[in-house]
């Protein structure tokens, strides 16, 4: 090895800079994420009855959904947005 880089050097030259110029090319492709991106699993149900008073959307229809929605296995968080 040591006598094949004394008598090649421009080989080994040309070996270490290709070997440098891939590494700065993957490098520059590599990525870098901080903060990855996180995808919870969420289901919105958006209620609307038009002409109703919010008072009325509320007790007709929002509460009788959250009620149903309320048993579904697995359920973590409901909230409820005015």
């Amino acid at each position: 090895m040591v006598e094949f880089s004394t008598r090649r050097r421009v080989t080994v030259a040309m070996v270490t800079i290709s070997f440098l110029l891939f590494g700065l090319i993957a490098l520059g492709n590599l990525k870098v994420d901080l903060l990855p991106d996180l995808s919870y699993p969420t289901l919105t149900v958006r209620t609307e009855y038009v002409g109703a008073a919010p008072s009325e959307i509320e007790t007709l229809i929002s509460k009788p959904v959250e009620e149903a929605v309320g048993v579904v296995k697995g359920l973590r968080k409901l909230k409820s947005v005015s």
